[in-house]
């Protein structure tokens, strides 16, 4: 069947209303099924699934852990969707890949270098796949902007203001003209306003739509999208959903806010639901997440902190030396001077701390023969934190050489900071107390989820969890697909009849697909929406 004549047929199929059993049967006569399908639920966690299963609320999600092998996922410190998405894309950890924000936490002018695709230090299971001929349908995974030469079609995750974000070009236009079209994720976060509940019920069934779309007018041999939403609402709605919360309050009478969550997990069920009929028994499926989500209590202003210990140094705002430092360096009445500071972090979220090194950073004031005493200066002040009800709040202050090995460890922070409570968000701001409640009400949890659904996979919930890295590993091993020998991922146990060919055939020079430059400074418009969502 032609693009057009598809592309017609289903335009029709999606304005009719039908019954599961009639959709199932029409969509039958449109599709070719994908060999593989990877759903992404960014902020996901069994914690809030098992007891939505249990419900009775999420009937798609209950069959395919039903049918499919599943554990909670480790994922990666810090537990963010940018280092998390890029270690399950690559099968690496961070050391190995270069991304840990969305910003670059190694600028060396303090500035905000937003992180994509351009910067992914490493090829990813897309150069593999592409370079043993398969074709692959990539949507709204995050840190894939800008869109990169590969077989298929990619509607990609710009952390910028573009219309620039598909491959071909005329993709957009296309789903516009057959009422499928949806917005970038940048255009949809939270934007301060609760009422965004709704916007994201809807964001997601456009998504989904657009997907039914693509799968049936240009077949590929992989799709892989990523629903964003959970994240958005588990951040600002936890408080009315939690009655435990610090923050708790009954939700306006009629707003539907104490379900929040639970909305969105269902309208998640639907899609995934949706996406299910799209495939064959034969199709291997995977839905995985980049991390949890839990209640988010406080924020600790780590600049503070560090303005009071004297490592770090502020002047009123205007008197710092303006040379495109990030927003985030500068409030309503401070900025960081850093002709006379030692110790930073780099980008809010990061839970990271850069030393002020001479040589590297533009103003760097801090020889390398002091920088050891100065990391253990700033460890020691971090390890002895405790929240206002006196518990600690990080686990360790730990060297980025012992957290990050890999090449990219130079483009790491100084020191992790591991944290012991997740309620807890290192944020950057320079003015007001040190402690004060989470504005983001649910917080991001080191652990994610995934389910592995194949008649190769043995069913059923592991005892213990996995690691993210190991996720595509094993999607590759069941499908007889090979993967470098440099990664750090390795398949999970649970595949009965292992296809996979030997390791190693692939070299890293051969198969990394060039991508555009990034942007080099920082977008105000992106910054906005992120400072709207509590990341800055």
């Amino acid at each position: 069947m032609s693009v057009s004549a598809s592309s017609s047929r289903f335009r029709s199929f999606l304005r009719r209303p039908l019954s599961a059993r009639k959709r199932r049967t029409v969509l039958a006569t449109l599709r070719t099924p994908p060999k593989a399908l990877i759903i992404g639920l960014d902020g996901a966690g069994f914690d809030i699934i098992d007891r939505l299963v249990s419900a009775g609320r999420l009937p798609n999600l209950a069959a395919l852990l039903g049918a499919g092998a599943s554990a909670p996922v480790d994922t990666t410190w810090p537990a963010h969707t940018a280092p998390g998405w890029s270690s399950f894309v690559t099968g690496r950890r961070p050391g190995g890949h270069g991304v840990y924000q969305f910003f670059d936490t190694q600028d060396p002018g303090y500035g905000a270098h937003i992180m994509g695709s351009s910067d992914l230090g490493c090829s990813s299971a897309w150069d593999w796949l592409a370079a043993q001929g398969w074709s692959l349908g990539l949507v709204n995974v995050p840190m894939s902007h800008p869109p990169r030469d590969l077989p298929g079609y990619q509607i990609t995750w710009p952390l910028q203001q573009t219309i620039r974000y598909c491959r071909p070009a005329g993709l957009l236009a296309e789903l516009a003209r057959n009422g499928v079209h949806f917005q970038s994720d940048l255009a949809t976060m939270f934007r301060g306003d609760l009422g965004y509940l709704d916007e994201a019920v809807a964001n997601v069934e456009a998504r989904v739509r657009s997907l039914e779309y693509l799968m049936t007018a240009h077949p590929t041999d992989l799709v892989m999208a990523v629903l964003t939403e959970a994240d958005r609402v588990c951040h600002h709605y936890w408080h009315f959903w939690d009655p435990g919360h610090p923050q708790h309050a009954p939700a306006p009478e009629g707003s539907g806010w104490d379900e929040a969550i639970e909305r969105i997990y269902g309208a998640l069920d639907d899609g995934v639901g949706r996406l299910l009929e799209m495939v064959g028994d034969e199709t291997s499926v995977v839905v995985a997440s980049d991390h949890g989500l839990g209640v988010g209590r406080y924020g600790v202003a780590v600049h503070r902190l560090l303005e009071d210990a004297g490592l770090l140094t502020t002047v009123p705002a205007g008197g710092a030396r303006d040379g495109g430092q990030a927003s985030w360096f500068t409030g309503q009445e401070r900025s960081v001077d850093f002709g006379r500071t030692r110790v930073y972090m780099p980008v809010p979220g990061s839970y990271g701390l850069n030393v002020n090194l001479a040589g590297r950073q533009r103003d760097g004031v801090v020889a390398e023969r002091d920088r050891a005493a100065v990391l253990a200066e700033a460890a020691a002040l971090l390890e002895d934190l405790r929240t206002p009800g006196r518990s600690p709040v990080f686990s360790a202050v730990v060297p980025r050489d012992v957290v990050y090995p890999g090449v990219h460890v130079g483009r790491a922070p100084d020191l992790l900071l591991v944290p012991r409570d997740e309620s807890v968000l290192p944020v950057t701001d320079l003015e007001g107390p040190v402690w004060r409640p989470s504005w983001q009400t649910g917080l991001h949890r080191y652990q994610g989820m995934w389910i592995h659904r194949s008649p190769r996979v043995t069913p059923g919930r592991l005892a213990g969890p996995v690691r993210i890295v190991d996720l595509l590993p094993t999607l590759l091993a069941e499908l007889g697909a090979s993967w470098p020998d440099s990664i750090d991922g390795h398949p999970v146990p649970v595949v009965r009849e292992r296809q996979a060919r030997p390791l190693g055939p692939l070299a890293e020079d051969e198969v990394v697909a060039p991508a555009p430059a990034g942007p080099t400074e920082e977008d105000l418009y992106t910054s906005q929406r992120l400072r709207e969502m509590g990341y800055l």
